[in-house]
Order: structure tokens, then C-alpha cells, then sequence
């Protein structure tokens, strides 16, 4: 079985750089081809250029077809399976969240809040390019690869600048498809930092047992005003963005076989594998066993196919 943490984000082949950004592609013309469930900390463009591919994330799976693409958040459980005998061809654009750090509202939202509404209810992931826009968003990312593959001079700029016309297109598109697109907007950059401090804190520390006053300290207010100002940014209330938390990284948990339910609702922040459990199936639709099995099957299929 193929780790299923992916924490490199450099695929150019280069030793020892470590860029915030790669640009590649998977392609086949018969034998199709499957990455595995795998989950890292960067955020990744996946763009059907030719054929189709199944994407599955968490317990949902899309059907992909030419011309879609799909934003997956950092630290998501994800895999892509591509059929035989149809050819296929699609890219993949990955990028740290800080490579957004000049617009500082914006590297938050898709660091945190993004992938807080992603997980909601109803949210369909495929942005599908209309016809008018699908050779202008292939010629993007065709570009961008381009860059990154003959690293001319000056091509981290130019690799960043389309990442950016990238990200604008998909966050205009993902809000005309949603209704109302979530967005971060915090003027002052004092507060701002204290809020980035904040759920980087959260993210890093969902396991233990978080006392609200505390992480309310950490944005410098009481709680009763942390609580207001919290759920006015992310749009939902602190209880429920931890319990967000725990269960994305007991999905990352689950693809490990070794460990028991029980330890993995310990080690995720659960008082107890019966609240785990019953969390986790209202969440995702399947008990933590079932979503185990259906990721690892996935895994061990393409394994004896090899």
C-alpha cells in the first residue's frame, strides 16, 4: 500500500527545492490508471483535459468528464481512478494556501474556511468549464505546465501570476454555482493576524480538549465576543469547526489498518468510540468501518491489478 500522506510538493525532479507550487499531469491511452486515498497539507487543481475519471472524496465520489475540475482542500482525503481502454489525460495544479499570504483574507479562506464549507451538506466540488470558458482555462494550465517544466527565466512568476487568474476564475464560478460563495473579510491586520493565530492553533491542536476561554485568549477577547466574532467569519460556531477537525483527521487515521476504532477516536479528540461513531456516520453517511473499507478496497484492487 502507497503512503498515503503526500507531503511533497515538488514533483520537478529537482533535489533539495522545495517550491510552493508544482504543475503535472497523468495521461494514458488504454490502461487507465488510479491514485490511491492520499491527503496533504497543500491545496490541488485537478483538471480533466481528455476522458473521464471517478474523483472520491471522503464518501462522496464525482464523476469527472472533460473540461471539469475539482478544488481539493488541504488536508482532505482524496482519490482518482481512471477506466481502461479511454484515453485520458489530466493535470494537477498544487500550491501552499500561503502562496496567497499577499492577499492575507484570501490565503485564509482557502487555508480554513473553504474547506470548512466544502464539507457541508449538498456541496457538489466539480466546477464544470462552459464552452466559452473551457479553452481559456485549458490554455492556463497548459501554460502554467509549460513554465514549470522548462523553468525559463523568471517562470515562478509567471506560474504564480495564472495560479492567480486560476483561483479568481474558480472562487467567481463556485459562487454563481453555490448561491453565495463564503469569503473572510477582516480590515484589520492586527485582528487578522490574531485570527490566522487562532485557527492554525485549532487546526494543530482539534485532539486535545480545547477549553473555549482559552482559545478565545488567543484572539485577545472574552469568550462570549470570540464566540460572536467566530462565527460571523467562518460562518459557523466553534463547537461545530472542531468537530470538523476531528473527523477530517480521523478519515486520515482510517486509512491506516493497524490501528482499532477506538484508537482512532482517542487519537482524533473523542471522549469515547460511540460519539465517534455516531458523528462520523451523521457526517459522512457510513460508519467509520465502512469508510475504511471502501478506502482500503479501493487500494488493495488497484494493488492486485499491478
Amino acid at each position: 500500500m502507497k503512503p498515503y500522506f503526500e507531503q511533497n510538493k515538488n514533483q520537478s525532479g529537482d533535489k533539495g527545492v522545495d517550491r510552493p507550487f508544482y504543475v503535472g499531469y497523468l495521461s494514458t491511452e488504454q490502461e487507465g490508471y488510479s491514485i490511491p486515498p492520499h491527503w496533504h497539507y497543500h491545496v490541488e487543481i485537478i483538471y480533466m483535459a481528455l476522458g473521464c475519471a471517478v474523483l472520491t472524496t471522503g464518501s462522496q465520489s464525482y464523476e469527472l468528464k472533460e473540461g471539469d475540475m475539482v478544488l481539493i482542500h488541504p488536508c482532505e482525503v482524496h482519490s482518482v481512478t481512471v477506466p481502461t481502454h479511454i484515453p485520458s489525460l489530466h493535470y494537477v495544479v498544487g500550491f501552499d494556501p500561503e502562496l496567497l499570504r499577499p492577499m492575507p483574507n484570501l490565503a485564509l479562506q482557502f487555508g480554513y474556511l473553504l474547506p470548512y464549507a466544502a464539507s457541508l451538506p449538498h456541496r457538489n466540488k466539480v466546477i464544470s468549464t462552459e464552452v466559452e470558458g473551457k479553452n481559456q482555462i485549458r490554455d492556463w494550465i497548459e501554460e502554467m505546465h509549460d513554465e514549470y517544466r522548462n523553468k525559463a527565466h523568471g517562470f515562478e512568476l509567471a506560474v504564480t501570476s495564472m495560479l492567480y487568474k486560476l483561483v479568481v476564475w474558480m472562487l467567481r464560478q463556485g459562487g454563481e454555482r453555490d448561491g453565495e460563495h463564503p469569503t473572510l473579510s477582516i480590515e484589520d491586520p492586527v485582528k487578522l493576524e490574531l485570527f490566522r493565530k487562532t485557527l492554525v492553533y485549532l487546526n494543530e491542536n482539534c485532539h486535545e480538549q480545547l477549553s473555549a476561554t482559552d482559545v478565545a485568549q488567543i484572539s485577545m477577547m472574552s469568550y462570549s465576543r470570540f464566540a460572536y466574532w467566530f462565527k460571523q467569519l467562518m460562518q459557523t460556531s466553534l463547537t461545530s469547526y472542531i468537530l470538523f477537525l476531528r473527523l477530517r483527521k480521523a478519515e486520515q487515521l482510517l486509512l491506516n489498518r493497524s490501528q482499532s476504532i477506538t484508537e482512532i477516536a482517542l487519537e482524533s479528540g473523542f471522549n469515547s468510540p460511540s460519539y465517534f461513531i455516531k458523528h462520523f456516520k451523521r457526517a459522512k453517511g457510513v460508519s467509520p468501518m465502512q469508510y475504511r473499507k471502501q478506502m482500503l478496497q479501493h487500494t488493495e484492487t488497484e494493488s492486485l491489478k499491478k
